[in-house]
């Protein structure tokens, strides 16, 4: 075929004229989106009618190939329009870097998403096991904690609105994982028998935990731990008392802040009398 016809062929599609239910139905979008597009000032028709009818051209369906393809990196359509009217090769290029350090950001939360699902998993099965109220003395590994200072004197609204504070903000920072709120006290407290001064709210992140509230490490070291039913404050004493007395046999003391922590609460239990809890003592010679 000569070169010269099949410029002219090209050049006589660039003057054909679409509407926007043509351009809808080629590319499988709806006219709602074209239109929100071009409130956008994204995708703009070659021309609009005195009666309001839209006209596209081949031109502004290149424009809207490059609008459709880099959504799929998803991408802004504010970052994919200020490409759209000032693109280039190289502008392209550190948006196709940026582009791929969100994917890397996404896998890595895929990976952290199913290790925690792994984790969750593992201690579904293990929980469901566990002896209840027996003490477990053994070496526990680190644990990081997310703390938010208890008030004692807070009442009524303003406490619960510091709870729920300590939630939405680990809801909005960690990736998948369910949110267990328990509560630290003192070792020093404890020990003395003040076995319901709080000293904070605090839920176990992991390691890799990324957000802005205040962390404190469990140390890797020996420790008690007791799973029970129910309420914490309505067993602490009898829990406190055999705490003591394995303390006392055993010429232990308490090492640093004791940890009271749900592992089944509102996620699989809807009777309060059925939530599993753990109460965790870290003990030295």
């Amino acid at each position: 075929m000569p070169v010269g016809n099949t410029v002219e062929r090209i050049v006589s599609m660039r003057n054909i004229y679409m509407t926007i239910g043509d351009v809808s139905k080629i590319y499988g979008i709806s006219k709602q989106t074209i239109l929100y597009y071009e409130k956008l000032g994204l995708f703009l028709p070659a021309k609009i009618e005195d009666n309001g009818y839209r006209y596209y051209t081949l031109e502004e369906c290149y424009r809207l190939e490059i609008i459709l393809t880099l959504k799929k990196l998803n991408l802004s359509l504010k970052d994919i329009q200020d490409y759209v009217e000032h693109r280039g090769p190289h502008m392209l290029k550190t948006l196709l870097e940026d582009a791929r350090y969100g994917f890397d950001r996404e896998i890595n939360d895929l990976y952290t998403n199913k290790m925690n699902l792994e984790r969750t998993l593992f201690n579904l099965e293990r929980y469901l096991k566990i002896p209840k109220n027996r003490l477990f003395f053994g070496m526990k590994e680190e644990s990081f904690y997310a703390l938010t200072p208890y008030d004692a004197t807070e009442k009524g609204k303003k406490k619960l609105f510091t709870l729920l504070e300590h939630q939405a903000r680990l809801i909005e920072e960690v990736p998948f994982k369910a949110i267990q709120i328990g509560m630290a006290i003192d070792g020093e407290d404890y020990e003395q028998g003040d076995i319901i001064k709080y000293s904070h709210y605090c839920t176990d992140v992991g390691f890799d935990y990324e957000g802005d509230m205040e962390i404190v490490t469990r140390p890797r070291g020996m420790y008690l731990e007791m799973f029970y039913t129910g309420l914490y404050e309505e067993q602490a004493q009898w829990m406190y008392d055999k705490v003591s007395s394995y303390l006392s046999y055993e010429g232990l003391q308490i090492a640093g802040s004791v940890y009271i922590e749900p592992v089944r609460n509102y996620w699989t239990e809807t009777k309060r009398e059925d939530y599993l809890s753990k109460i965790t003592v870290p003990v030295e010679e």
